[in-house]
């Protein structure tokens, strides 16, 4: 293998000029295999790989980064001057590893200075860009560290423009330990700027390790700020990074609607770690997918991420398996927020052609998206919510969807769900396995001026609702307050032509007719529950009629076939039980005169 040398603070040429010191700027060193004499070395690469027989120093005198022949650890350089000087490779000893031959990380710390950096700066840097097509720098300094196997690239203060994406690789075999290192001064005094057109601004694959911190990458039109793919390589695993950090990272777009990409679109991730990201001004937030049928992607964590979505129909987060198998699944985020500027938009967005899988949300703050948890595919989902509130003053928006094949999916708590006008908490279309519900539990609500919320349980009726509380000047349907089905619990029903009762309030409803009335299609059933309606007649005796003869209605059986009128100030009972499998309430109890 080839050793670095060079591009260390010892690294300056200096000759003597009126009884001081000095730097040489412009001189050309030879290279050499003794200190006096010798062979020279003329196998030579420059920080750009190219061969050179020798290298010049800078206009401050500073000896710039280059390889030596191969396996060569030491030369002696001549200058010109009077006696030669030894210069050791700066990885030689400990660390260094080889191209490929994986054993460890490089120590060699490769400084990347932005064209905008101070002079001092650029000057002790092994690479200078020159604010035009600053990946050429950086993209050598990433392919030095990963043929060296390992090593950090440090990029100063200033602003880097890329016209093409910076490829960050591993060799594609999970038994090679390649890492890289690739930190910033900060997310506002390193940034990356990515021109429109381009795929992404960095990129990661060939199950590389990659340690990225305290930088910022700007976005413009369908750009991505960070994306992965798997090679689906032999020995990769099918991954396309893991045992990796991301930590400190701003991803911003251009805040006017115009960005359509995303964020981080990460396929096939794995074992990583992704802590205090910001995003704000674009298009799409996180997206994390499957790409092979044979690997599962996910074991991750997110903490403290924030997205800021500005333009229509976006979503912040985004978890898929594209494929049948090869599921995402074991993925914790906890503090992450999103807040949308536009139309159409979805906070959580679980889907795909295969199921996404135990994936826990918690602490999660979600504002002003027409649909805040939407649940396509997947079971074993779990949400714990701060704050969520759907996009203001628009009606018939539902928090959270749950489709036909999702089940055991949870939405544990909820802090505060504030609606400022009529929404559907909760909208479960499960059929696929109904004896296994999803969950809606523990949420307060507010509605606020004439909101009404209400819910719709799965075709079953056994989606699982219980410690739902509200206030407000609103109406609240779906009301599962604590003891609420205890059997001393009464249930007034408001008396109408057509008289409503959600069967998910209690057992027991009490209706006073004023005169005569229809019992319409209970909503909110649950297979095998029993109900009791108190039906009084008040001025005069009155008829209750049930709805038959439709999905959700009441149906007579051998014993009981009718009803009669009501006396005047009499009270009748009418007992029935729901059958999920016939759609039906089945009366079994009548009993009459009291």
């Amino acid at each position: 293998m080839r050793y670095l040398f060079g591009a260390t603070l010892a690294d300056y040429v200096v000759q003597p000029s009126d009884g001081l010191w000095g730097v040489a700027p412009g001189a050309v060193i030879t290279f050499w295999s003794d200190a006096d004499g010798g062979t020279q070395y003329t196998d030579l690469l420059d920080a750009s790989s190219n061969p050179v027989t020798s290298i010049t120093a800078d206009g401050n005198g500073f000896i710039p980064s280059f390889s030596g022949p191969d396996s060569i650890t030491g030369m002696w350089a001549d200058a010109g001057g009077t006696s030669r000087a030894w210069m050791a490779a700066r990885n030689a000893d400990g660390g260094g590893g080889g191209g490929g031959g994986g054993g460890g990380y490089t120590s060699v710390q490769r400084v990347v200075a932005s064209a905008t950096a101070p002079a001092d700066v650029r000057a002790a840097a092994t690479y200078v860009c020159d604010g035009i097509a600053d990946q050429e720098e950086i993209q050598a300094a990433l392919n030095d560290a990963r043929d060296h196997g390992g090593g950090e690239i440090l990029l100063t203060v200033g602003d880097y423009n890329l016209t093409a994406p910076l490829s960050i690789e591993g060799t594609d075999d999970v038994d090679v330990e390649i890492g890289i290192i690739l930190r910033g001064q900060g997310a506002r005094a390193t940034m990356l700027n990515a021109a429109s057109g381009m795929t992404s601004a960095i990129h990661l694959t060939k199950v590389v390790r990659v340690y990225m911190s305290d930088l910022g990458i700007t976005v413009e039109g369908a750009t991505h700020g960070i994306t992965s793919a798997t090679t689906n390589g032999a020995s990769s695993g099918h991954r396309s990074f893991w045992n990796s950090s991301f930590r400190n990272i701003q991803v911003s777009g251009p805040w006017d609607g115009s960005h359509t990409g995303w964020a981080l679109n990460l396929g096939s991730p794995f074992r990583s770690v992704f802590e205090n990201v910001e995003i704000g001004g674009v298009g799409n937030g996180v997206r994390m997918y499957s790409e092979h049928n044979d690997f599962n992607p996910g074991d991750l964590t997110f903490e403290r991420c924030f997205v800021e979505l500005v333009g229509n129909n976006g979503v912040a987060y985004k978890i898929e398996s594209t494929t049948a198998n090869g599921n995402m699944n074991q993925i914790e985020l906890e503090m992450c927020e999103a807040i949308a500027d536009g139309t159409g938009c979805t906070g959580i967005l679980l889907s795909g052609v295969g199921p996404v899988n135990y994936t826990h949300w918690r602490g999660i703050n979600l504002e002003q998206f027409d649909k805040l948890i939407d649940v396509q595919q997947g079971n074993g989902n779990t949400f714990r919510l701060n704050y969520i509130e759907l996009r203001a003053g628009v009606t018939g928006l539902t928090a959270f969807t749950f489709a036909a094949p999702t089940y055991n999916n949870s939405i544990l708590s909820c802090g505060l769900f504030y609606a400022s006008a009529s929404a559907v908490l909760y909208a479960d279309g499960n059929t696929a396995l109904p004896s296994q519900p999803n969950h809606v539990e523990n949420v307060r609500i507010y509605a606020d001026n004439t909101a009404a919320i209400t819910g719709t349980a799965n075709p079953s009726g056994t989606t699982i609702r219980r410690g739902i509380v509200g206030s407000g000047t609103g109406t609240i349907s779906v009301l599962h307050t604590p003891g609420i089905t205890a059997p001393s619990q009464v249930i007034t029903l408001t008396d109408a032509a057509t008289i409503a009762t959600d069967a998910s309030r209690g057992s027991h409803f009490k209706v006073t007719l004023a005169g005569n009335r229809t019992l319409g299609v209970p909503t909110n059933p649950v297979d095998g529950q029993r109900v009791v309606w108190e039906v009084v007649a008040s001025g005069a005796a009155r008829t209750l009629s049930l709805t038959t003869g439709v999905a959700g209605g009441f149906a007579f059986g051998t014993d009981i076939t009718a009803l009669s009128a009501t006396t005047s100030g009499a009270t009748d009972y009418i007992g029935a039980i729901y059958s999920a499998s016939a759609q039906r309430w089945r009366v079994v109890a009548y009993a009459k005169g009291y």
